[in-house]
């Protein structure tokens, strides 16, 4: 995909462990990847997604200050495309060094933790297997981290203010798809599936709701 920095590509490992049940679980591999195409894609992706209401100021927060003027009304979709493809094109020619310095210094830092945190969310998902599937990470120049489940791809910030900040977001993106595939195993339930009485996105509200409840665990955070 695009200009790969294939240098810095990690195919990750398949860690086997014994859990509770003394069942063996193969986890994911997750390659890593930071792609000016892919990550203009995901721009103009995330720009035209519909969403309710409530949500739309996700647009504002996922945009850098320097291209939210590409919001305006006035802009044509077109153009709008245009403008988000020269702006990606020329950070990932400006910020190459920087890119590449933070993809390699978030692999190493991920790879720290990967086997205790597979490890936990296998504890509580009771060695419910992980959906199939060719786990993708791309490193971002935007501010928001949007996920594939389908496709098994989401995105993490090349660098942060907050230290190892890009494994929160890795282990939060992670736990959805291991969430949607284990409510519609049990439960029949998709992320678009719609409840009674609910808001349309309700299955993705509760599956935040379980992520920040996850988060704020202290065993998990120890990892």
């Amino acid at each position: 995909m695009g200009q790969e920095f294939k240098s810095l590509s990690s195919t990750g490992g398949v860690f086997e462990e014994k859990c509770i049940d003394i069942k063996f679980m193969v986890y994911p591999k997750i390659k890593f990847k930071a792609d000016l195409k892919t990550d203009t894609e995901n721009c103009i992706s995330f720009l035209k997604h519909k969403r309710p209401r409530q949500n739309k100021q996700f647009v504002v927060w996922f945009l850098p200050l320097d291209l939210r003027y590409i919001l305006d009304k006035k802009i044509l979709i077109k153009k709008r495309d245009g403008i988000i493809k020269e702006y990606v094109r020329r950070a990932y020619k400006n910020k190459k060094t920087e890119i590449e310095s933070g993809l390699k210094e978030m692999i190493e830092n991920w790879r720290k933790v990967e086997k205790a945190y597979f490890r936990l969310v296998g504890r509580v998902f009771k060695n419910h297997p992980w959906p199939k599937g060719n786990y993708r990470g791309f490193a971002s120049i935007f501010y928001m981290f949007p996920r594939y489940i389908d496709k098994r791809i989401f995105f993490f910030p090349y660098t942060h203010k907050i230290p190892k900040y890009a494994n929160k977001v890795i282990a939060h993106e992670m736990l959805h798809f291991m969430f949607f595939d284990y409510i519609e195993g049990k439960y029949g339930l998709k992320e678009n599936s719609r409840i009674k009485d609910r808001p349309a996105n309700y299955i993705w509200q509760v599956s935040e709701v379980f992520n920040n409840v996850m988060e704020n665990w202290e065993l998990y955070n120890l990892i």
